[in-house]
């Protein structure tokens, strides 16, 4: 009966990992979510998904509006609720993950795959480790990027008709100049006026190749009194020191010829 119970337990603990995997998906992507899975409305995805991981679609509809505040669409979601542990982990092991493998995951989940369930989902819902603050992070570096493209010219000397958006091509900085191809600002927020900021592997890379091309902008005070600083060729300028963690990575194989 113990087995049972216990058995019983860590299937619901995978569903619900999955639902808020599937619920993270539905924020990030908006729109794009239901263009890709041919839904007609957000109750149609709500219901469909639902229905294939035994969740109730009211429930669903709860898990995404959780992740609004963190993305840049039109709902308010629920600002006054703090993410749980797992929804950190979510956030954590996705939050840099492109569209595309977010979109395979989803999919896989959707369609009941054992390996994706294998290898995605089982490990996030076992971890007991201490998860950091990702949403609080993710948030105020939208604050930072929203205040930077108000006062882009007075921070770096860029009008803001002149930046390049680059957040989303996953390319290891946020924004680009359209008159100087080589130049890569990367913008970070923090809620004081000192504090970590964190890189990317790919963004540090990308600091190191391009030096004095490489402007990181950080916001402090990002919450009440925001505070601006430019920092050229940071790579050579601020310390910076590497940690390892978990992660998920979606690869893609195929198989070619050339005879």
């Amino acid at each position: 009966m113990n087995e049972q119970r216990v058995s019983g337990s860590h299937a619901r603990k995978l569903i619900e990992v999955e639902a808020i995997i599937v619920a993270y998906a539905m924020s990030r992507l908006d729109a794009e979510f239901l263009h890709r899975f041919s839904y007609r409305s957000w109750r149609a995805a709500f219901a469909d998904s639902g229905q294939r991981l035994g969740v109730p679609l009211a429930s669903m509809k709860n898990l995404r509006d959780e992740f609004d505040p963190l993305h840049p669409n039109a709902r308010s979601g629920w600002h006054q609720r703090p993410l749980r542990p797992n929804r950190q982990r979510v956030l954590g092991e996705f939050s840099e993950a492109s569209d595309e493998a977010l979109i395979e995951v989803v999919g896989r989940i959707l369609r009941r795959d054992a390996e994706v369930q294998q290898l995605v989902v089982t490990p996030i819902a076992a971890t007991r480790e201490r998860v950091e603050d990702v949403a609080e992070r993710l948030r105020t570096g939208r604050l930072a990027e929203e205040y930077f493209l108000q006062h882009s010219a007075a921070i770096c000397g860029v009008d803001t008709v002149e930046l390049l958006d680059r957040r989303q091509d996953a390319c290891g900085f946020d924004f680009g100049r359209r008159q100087d191809d080589h130049l890569a600002i990367e913008v970070k927020g923090l809620k004081a006026l000192s504090g970590q900021i964190l890189f990317t592997d790919h963004e540090w890379q990308q600091a190191n190749r391009r030096q004095d091309k490489y402007w990181l902008v950080v916001i402090g005070g990002i919450a009440e009194m925001p505070r601006p600083r430019l920092v050229r060729n940071p790579a050579t300028t601020i310390e910076a020191v590497s940690t390892f963690r978990h992660s998920t990575v979606v690869s893609w194989r195929a198989r070619i010829s050339i005879v």
